[in-house]
């Protein structure tokens, strides 16, 4: 009987919450899906490394979201990102390995990241589709991150204020 009850809170919770994300007013319902492009995938592989994939998509879907944390989207509930390319700032470890001549730390390159963004309804009609991107112009304006990524982060970030304006619009 106690599981039965339990069974039974459980559902009318999660009813709930479906009932809630459905209406107009309502955050984005979890992470956004985060993908690479295709195209971008070879390049991310061979000249980046392998493992620099996961922490692309980590990188994004975390600052994205951050941009997005109790905005009112509408009726949108889902958000699809497709990376279609990024440059880091510093060398990832795979050109540290291919080129030992160049530095951690010291080798700065001009990063940034290209993406498009598609704000979906809970049964998948597209509401909004948009393309971003950003790379640094100049060191001044770059990451001062001494990390692979830091222009990445910022161009996540740019692309999240961009998505919450467009969340703003929806939510009128």
């Amino acid at each position: 009987m106690k599981n039965t009850m339990r069974a039974f809170l459980c559902l009318a919770l999660v009813a709930a919450g479906v009932g809630a994300a459905g209406v107009a007013g309502a955050t984005l319902s979890g992470e956004p899906a985060v993908g690479v492009a295709p195209s971008y995938e070879t390049a991310l592989r061979s000249i980046y490394g392998e493992p620099e994939g996961p922490v692309l998509r980590r990188i994004v879907g975390e600052r994205v979201s951050a941009a997005l944390r109790a905005r009112d989207c509408g009726a949108a509930s889902r958000l699809e990102i497709t990376l279609l390319d990024a440059r880091p700032t510093h060398p990832t470890d795979k050109q540290i390995d291919d080129n030992p001549a160049i530095d951690r730390l010291r080798t700065h390159y001009l990063g940034g990241a290209s993406f498009t963004a598609r704000l979906l309804t809970a049964d998948g009609n597209e509401l909004k589709s948009l393309h971003y991107d950003w790379y640094a112009e100049n060191d001044h304006l770059g990451s001062k991150a001494a990390e692979p990524w830091g222009d990445v982060r910022l161009a996540s970030e740019a692309l999240g204020a961009e998505l919450a304006g467009a969340c703003a619009k929806f939510s009128r």
